[in-house]
Formats: C-alpha cells, sequence, structure tokens
C-alpha cells in the first residue's frame, strides 16, 4: 500500500508531468511521470498518463500500451482509465490501419487491438458514474463498430454486445 506521503508526492508529480505536457516539453513530461511512478509503483493515473503520452506523442505503441495496461492491473474499475485505455488501443489500431508514420511494433494486429478496445470501453460504461463520460465512451464504441461491423447497443435483455 503506498504511504500517504509518498501518494502525495507522486500526485504533485504528476501534476508536474501535465505541466511539462502543456508547455510542450513532452521528454520532460514523460521523465516526471516515471519519477512519480517510481516513487508509488502502484500508482495507476501515473500509468496511464505515462501510456497515454508515449502512445500519442512519443508513438511507443507497445510500451505504451504496456504502461496503461499496467494502470488497469491497479485499477480495474476506474472508468477513466479503461476509457483512456480502450482510446489508445483504437489510435494505434486505426494507426496500424493507415500507416501514415513510423511507430514502435507492438505484437497485436488491428483486429485483436479494437476488440480489447471495445473491451475497455464496455467495461469502462459499466464502471462509469460520470455523465459527461458516457457520452465519450459511446463515442468510440461507434468508431470501434464502425471499423469492425460489430455492433455494441444493448441487447434486448439489456446487456452489452
Amino acid at each position: 500500500m503506498e504511504s500517504t506521503l509518498g501518494s502525495e508526492q507522486a500526485r504533485a508529480l504528476l501534476r508536474d508531468a501535465m505541466s511539462h505536457h502543456t508547455a510542450g516539453r513532452i521528454d520532460d513530461a514523460l521523465e516526471t511521470a516515471r519519477r512519480a511512478i517510481s516513487l508509488v509503483p502502484e500508482f495507476a493515473e501515473g500509468h496511464a498518463y505515462l501510456g497515454n503520452t508515449l502512445v500519442t506523442r512519443q508513438r511507443q505503441f507497445a510500451d505504451g500500451l504496456a504502461a496503461l495496461r499496467r494502470a488497469v492491473e491497479l485499477a480495474p474499475e476506474d472508468a477513466t482509465i479503461l476509457y483512456t485505455t480502450g482510446w489508445c488501443e483504437e489510435y494505434v489500431a486505426n494507426a496500424l490501419e493507415r500507416p501514415r508514420h513510423r511507430h514502435q511494433a507492438v505484437a497485436e494486429d488491428a483486429a485483436t487491438l479494437y476488440s480489447v478496445a471495445r473491451a475497455h470501453f464496455l467495461r469502462a460504461l459499466e464502471a462509469n458514474t460520470d455523465p459527461l463520460l458516457t457520452g465519450d465512451i459511446e463515442d468510440m464504441l461507434d468508431v470501434v463498430a464502425a471499423a469492425t461491423g460489430e455492433p455494441w447497443e444493448p441487447d434486448t435483455a439489456g446487456r452489452m454486445t
């Protein structure tokens, strides 16, 4: 279990990382996020931020997805982390289907990534308590459905399909 002081320090470092990010200093942001995680290895939000930034800003797809999946392991009911992980998986799947820029290779193909993204989005929808996040999750489920041809709407029993 993380100490209160360590947790507070890790959260402060994550805020610093986000400030670096906003200022366009991505390398500094990543280094600061790594410091937060080294201070508190169970810091799920730190892993999620690191993974998202590696995927979207550095195109370090394998490393980014690994960090995001670690965040999900640490916080399996956190709707925001589940959503962010699914979003990045969809981003990578799309990049694999429409390669435009160099990126770090991943073990999965686009179809697999769409499938795991869909699963993360559905879990996020179930865990979500924020009405503002619901629309974002549903939008991304629509994106994945359009890419795969697999609908996600609730079936007649109220379960997600």
